[in-house]
């Protein structure tokens, strides 16, 4: 595309004059300035001054408002926010361009509120092509006063720099407090992907390891559905995280529920359902579940399931192969996630030596390395004692320290503490993640912090009985951990003393 060095697709805005967020489909940056697409897939015709869409499924659709001012408001915004926040006299230079884009119906509507060489329909791709198109649409824009001028190189990488790290920012699934009620984290090149299939596939399967952002992305997904006015479900088979998820900011719009209560409480039919940690739901009584919620069913419904079929599958629910057989019958889109955004490399390369388990190329860095402790129940009692004492005089926060065993509290090593140190381990509930108390360690099964994670994390490892049970318990346990992680090895059998 000459006069244009990069696209960037599905560019979001956080500030606009009449919505809460707003979108340009695709934006192309380059010396002839920037330019922004507005693409309306399936039929598109405009009557009575109303605009409608027919699509791929021959649904009907009458739209909010037109793409010609859906464009021009979004452009606004972003021009807006440029000259406020990046560079005004840089801004002021820029050549800010429009086009609309009908890929598969013939448009030759002519209107005053837009000119006829801004629009490319499904004939002019044949006809004319997307580079004369594109150089034509330029040079209208480059044509209406204002002296805008060619940018330089220096002026591109500007925008670029300042785009593409800052135009798209997700919440985390990091606790939240009183004070702080999000946490935002730059996402991966094959996040945004990612997120861009979602919008354009109705059916998908993620698969990705621990540490590689389902639950983010899940959580991220629905936030989208939801404002294009969809009715969405979020569902995951522990309590725990799916109450978790429902506390994040942004899902008001989003019914979220562990699905042992789907069908009791999911009343109407959804037009999207996202299913996270899918691994405990593919089996075919649960899928029939799905298949009942679901608008249009399995067959014609949206729907994304984001599994990790490591060695997660079987520690809660069920996982059938004939079950993904049936999915796959549908012909869902496949993406599979490998970049590990939570671990660090000594925590992966530990974790896979343990368990076996690929945890994809991770993008976290190094941190310190994994120590394991091999000993008695009891002396493994004094043993966290004194790392948890060390931890405290290095002033890591005791609220960040999570203690994760595939036993009740109890029944696991962590029942060997001395006190004072017992009489500081909270049992770890959405409100205690929630709001943590500051000066006390947390506990959790195993099993109930799957899709969860903690900066520090101790993790009870059993002693050979089930090795596949073992196997599955450490390594969601392991890679619980964001920063540092100890594991402890009872030497005696494990058995309460």
């Amino acid at each position: 595309m000459a006069g244009w060095d990069v696209a960037l697709h599905s560019m979001r805005l956080p500030v606009h004059v009449r919505k809460r967020v707003c979108e340009i489909d695709f934006l192309l940056v380059g010396p002839r300035g920037l330019l922004g697409l507005e693409v309306k897939g399936g039929e598109v015709s405009l009557r009575e001054r109303v605009w409608h869409s027919r699509d791929l499924h021959g649904r009907r659709h009458r739209l909010k408002e037109s793409p010609v001012d859906q464009l021009h408001s979004a452009m606004f915004a972003l021009e807006g926010r440029l000259r406020a926040e990046l560079d005004k006299e840089l801004v002021r230079r820029t050549v800010f361009g429009q086009g609309l884009v009908f890929p598969d119906c013939a448009f030759d509507v002519a209107s005053v509120e837009w000119e006829a060489e801004t629009v490319l329909d499904q004939p002019g791709m044949v006809q004319l092509g997307w580079a004369k198109w594109l150089d034509g649409v330029g040079s209208v824009w480059e044509g209406k006063p204002g002296n805008r001028s060619t940018l330089s190189g220096a002026d591109v990488s500007r925008y670029l720099d300042y785009l593409r790290p800052d135009y798209e920012q997700v919440r985390t699934l990091g606790q939240l407090s009183s004070e702080v009620d999000t946490e935002l984290a730059t996402l991966t090149e094959q996040q945004y992907r990612a997120l861009d299939l979602v919008e354009t596939n109705s059916r998908i399967l993620f698969e990705g390891g621990a540490g590689t952002g389902k639950t983010m992305l899940a959580a991220e997904m629905c936030r989208r559905l939801a404002e294009s006015g969809d009715r969405v479900l979020l569902t995951c088979r522990s309590g725990v995280l799916a109450a978790f998820i429902a506390a994040q900011p942004g899902l008001d719009g989003v019914t979220v529920l562990p699905f042992d209560r789907v069908t009791s409480e999911a009343v109407a039919t959804f037009d999207a359902v996202v299913v996270d940690e899918a691994q405990d739901v593919v089996n075919g009584a649960d899928l029939d579940v799905v298949e009942r919620v679901l608008s249009g069913g399995l067959a014609e419904g949206r729907w994304v399931l984001l599994l990790d079929s490591n060695n997660q599958r079987g520690l809660v629910g069920s996982y059938e192969d004939a079950a993904m057989t049936r999915l796959a019958e549908h012909r869902p889109a496949r993406f599979k996630l490998k970049d590990n955004c939570r671990n660090t490399v000594e925590i992966v390369t530990a974790t896979r030596e343990r368990t076996g388990a690929d945890l994809g190329v991770t993008t976290a860095g190094h941190g310190q390395e994994v120590v394991v402790f091999e000993q008695t129940r009891a002396d493994l009692g004094r043993t966290v004692a004194d790392l948890l004492d060390k931890l405290e005089a290095d002033q890591v926060p005791l609220n960040q320290v999570v203690l994760l065993s595939p036993r009740p509290f109890g029944a696991s090593v962590f029942a060997e503490l001395p006190s004072p140190w017992r009489d500081r381990v909270d049992i770890l509930d959405l409100a205690r993640m929630r709001k943590p108390t500051g000066g006390r360690v947390g506990f959790a099964r195993i099993a109930e912090f799957k899709g969860l994670e903690s900066p520090f994390v101790v993790v009870e490892s059993l002693p050979d009985g089930d090795c596949e049970a073992i196997r599955s318990a450490l390594y969601v346990g392991m890679t619980r951990a964001r920063a540092a992680l100890w594991v402890v090895c009872p030497q005696d059998g494990g058995a309460v003393a």
